[in-house]
């Protein structure tokens, strides 16, 4: 005897689908919302948003989202720029429009460590840079 209906023979098959990266284009200048698109500055944008995002700092955004650097501020320059590498890629790790994150360059000036690095994606390359 069975439980479940007998379906009339069409399986249900599970895709993965893309979706579009479109989104709200804002205007840096002004801070208002300029167009929606996607694509090159969709992701642009992205990028700048995961870098200014402090991890579980927010409740709007979930665990996963954001950057782990406030932890280093403070400490010795050289265990920052071991770190850094690190932290960027786990920020960046949630996305899957993005391929890599390579081309660290540190700068170290009167304790301070500037991090400049290319952030390769599926729509190009974007540079990015931090500061601790």
């Amino acid at each position: 005897m069975e439980t479940l209906p007998d379906s009339s023979g069409s399986d249900y098959k599970s895709e993965a689908n893309e979706y579009p990266t479109e989104t709200f284009i804002i205007d840096e200048s002004t801070g208002s919302i300029k167009k929606v698109g996607g694509g090159l500055p969709a992701m642009k944008q992205a990028i700048n948003i995961i870098l200014h995002i402090e991890r579980y700092q927010y409740q709007i955004y979930t665990s996963n989202f954001g950057r782990e650097l406030n932890k280093l501020i403070g400490k010795p320059p050289e265990y920052v720029t071991s770190m850094l590498k690190r932290r960027i890629r786990e920020a960046f790790s949630m996305d899957s429009r993005i391929i890599s994150v390579d081309n660290f360059v540190f700068d170290i000036n009167l304790g301070t460590v500037k991090c400049t690095f290319d952030v390769k994606t599926v729509f190009g390359t974007i540079p990015g840079e931090v500061e601790v």
